[in-house]
């Protein structure tokens, strides 16, 4: 028999070009894939010519609910067209980047801040060296997203800012090595037999060095005698027999290191959080094959920039881009690029130039100014969508088909499947209605009916005077509740109900001091009373229940100090669980309003991982990094 429940999420975008401000960026090994993470929470992936390096987005990945900070191939094979990616909340996921499917997901309590996809000895693919806010390495399976095993400290454990996997030539085992936040260098030998259910894999060696908060650590691939760390304020080379410093350059006037990698085992390239790459050639006692190498420094033999990467014309960005050096061989030739994305959706590539030495000694010996080189490509996803013919058509282009009025902004919307009907909040405070059908019609299908001007009449709810932030239609959750019943949230403080057939204006409450940013449904085993309320969130970190029945706030919870994140529900004890971003748990009584508890640290993370309460996820408004307003997630 045939499932009559399918639903098909269809995304409509209109004629104005997604925010992308990219927080993370891959290019797959081929060069025919780009793929960027953003702060919103999504990854677009760009089809990649790899002879022109010309991009066109091809797919937006939706699935993330927080900025994705980490992404990863998933697979040794070059044709295996899969990729990893995590995120703020510590969601991750693997995609196939064929069809656009996210085929594993799960969400852990750990945040990953790096990842660095390994082939270990003995393994058939590739397995995930994982560190973030936390005081492990966590190794997992691309795939499947399972934790293998993990890799713990025993001396000044603390949590782990960089690592780098390596095999030591002649050796059949991995080595990883790490620095943690307090600057103590750890390393781990593996054999290839460890397990989830082996004994704690403690390091086999560790010293204590003046580095803190490292962003990233890169052995030398050539020879695996040097390590590059690099600070924000500074980058420092070090000897990977004993850990001492061969050489140190601090970062440019105004700018902060971001990060860096060795071209060649005499060569590195930094970038800084202004955009721009700096390539250096090392000392002499910075590089192995010198008769020099670990001797004293010599005064002028420090390390020297030759080239700059930059892009001119610029405007100041609202964060720092980010940046990646990646290395591809094609046709026999090996091609080094480093990437950037940055807060205005820009994707800039810069093919990386092998000076040679000759050069480089004549534009030392002529003290000239370092050589500058722009982007070999630059393009954004607003350029790419700005060239579509014709333009995507808005959402309620038809209301301003013949009218000089500028568009107004939509904030929030919602589908009623019941009545086929599509709610839309906007800036202006007013709520649109219009058919579902029709509005799709003008999105996928392109022909005459996009001329007519006879479409069924839409209806206009008037009572916000501000920007509607959501809307909750509560017979949608429960059908114990009015199906004419609509509820809306504003930036102005307040809580709207409306009939729906009608389009009056049934209640308005007002008893939060902040903008509305969510509306839940309580679950169905509260009492009787509870039953005809709703829960509202608002920006000054109040919680209500308002009863629609009685048209007054049953429930007003307002003492949280830092911001809601999540809502929990224990309705056999007549609770209402309120988790705040300081990991803060407050426990409200839903009849009477009174705080019952509150709780701190360990109590409080016990408490709410428990599986006695029923989950509320939150939607929170969260700040647009781009400056222009806010974005729900």
């Amino acid at each position: 028999m045939l499932n009559t429940n399918l639903v098909v999420p269809v995304v409509l975008w209109g004629p104005n070009t997604p925010t992308h401000c990219v927080s993370s960026v891959f290019l797959s090994r081929d060069q025919k894939i780009l793929a960027t993470g953003c702060y919103d929470g999504q990854i677009c992936l760009w089809q990649v010519d790899p002879d022109t390096l010309q991009m066109t987005p091809r797919c937006l990945l939706v699935g993330h609910t927080a900025p994705v900070l980490c992404l990863t191939r998933a697979s040794i094979i070059q044709d295996n067209n899969f990729l990893v990616s995590s995120s703020e909340n510590g969601e991750m996921c693997t995609w196939d980047l064929v069809d656009g499917k996210c085929t594993e997901s799960i969400k852990m309590a750990q945040v990953h801040t790096n990842i660095q996809a390994y082939h270990m000895a003995g393994c058939d693919d590739i397995r995930l060296f994982c560190n973030g806010y936390y005081a492990e390495i966590m190794v997992m399976d691309p795939f499947s997203l399972e934790v293998l095993f993990c890799l713990s400290s025993k001396v000044n454990p603390d949590w782990i800012s960089a690592l780098h996997v390596l095999r030591p030539s002649k050796r059949k085992d991995d080595v990883v090595l790490a620095i943690t936040t307090t600057g103590t260098v750890k390393v781990w030998t593996l054999i290839g037999n460890e397990n989830k259910y082996s004994e704690p894999i403690y390091e086999n060696e560790s010293k204590q060095i003046r580095c803190l908060n490292a962003i990233t650590m890169n052995c030398c691939s050539q020879n695996q005698r040097t390590v590059l760390i690099v600070c924000a304020k500074y980058w420092q080379i070090y000897d990977a027999g004993d850990f001492t410093v061969l050489c140190s350059v601090i970062s440019p006037s105004g700018e902060r290191w971001m990060g860096g990698d060795f071209l060649a085992n005499d060569r590195v390239i930094l970038w800084s959080d202004e955009g721009k790459g700096y390539m250096y050639r090392l000392p002499a006692n910075s590089i192995p094959d010198n008769k020099d190498f670990h001797g004293p420094s010599v005064g002028k033999d420090s390390p020297f920039l030759y080239c700059v990467l930059s892009q001119t014309g610029e405007k100041p960005l609202s964060c720092p881009p980010t940046m990646k050096l990646v290395t591809s061989n094609r046709n026999g030739k090996t091609q080094k690029y480093l990437l950037r994305g940055d807060s205005e959706g820009f994707i800039n590539i810069w093919a990386v130039p092998d000076i040679t030495m000759e050069q480089i000694k004549v534009i030392q010996n002529e003290k000239r100014l370092p050589s500058t080189l722009e982007s070999t490509i630059c393009t954004s996803l607003e350029e790419a969508w700005n060239k579509m013919n014709p333009l995507p058509v808005g959402i309620l282009d038809q209301l301003y088909r013949n009218s000089s009025e500028p568009m107004i902004k939509l904030t929030a919307s919602i589908y009623l499947p019941l009545q086929s009907r599509l709610v839309v909040g906007r800036e202006d405070g007013s709520i649109v209605i219009v058919p579902a059908t029709q509005t799709v019609m003008l999105h996928l299908l392109y022909g005459q009916h996009q001329e007519y001007i006879d479409w069924p009449r839409h209806q206009v709810l008037n009572g916000h005077s501000g920007r509607v932030n959501c809307l909750l239609c509560p017979s949608l959750a429960h059908p114990r509740y009015d199906k004419a019943h609509l509820v809306s949230g504003g930036v102005d403080f307040a809580v709207c109900l409306w009939d729906l057939y009608s389009g009056q204006l049934i209640h308005r409450f007002c008893v939060h001091a902040g903008e509305i940013t969510q509306l839940l449904v309580p679950p169905s085993t509260c009492s009787p009373r509870i039953l005809k309320c709703i829960c509202s969130v608002a920006s000054d970190h109040s919680v209500t229940l308002l009863s629609l029945q009685e048209r007054k706030c049953v429930t007003l919870a307002s003492r949280h100090l830092f911001p809601v994140v999540s809502i929990k529900w224990r309705p056999l004890d007549d609770f209402l669980i309120v988790g705040c971003s300081d990991g803060t748990i407050y426990v409200w009584q839903m009849e009477t309003g009174h705080l019952d508890r509150v709780l701190h640290g360990k109590s409080s993370k016990t408490i709410f991982s428990l599986e006695l309460f029923i989950n509320a996820p939150l939607l929170f408004v969260r700040r647009n990094p781009r400056g222009g307003g806010d974005e729900r997630v």
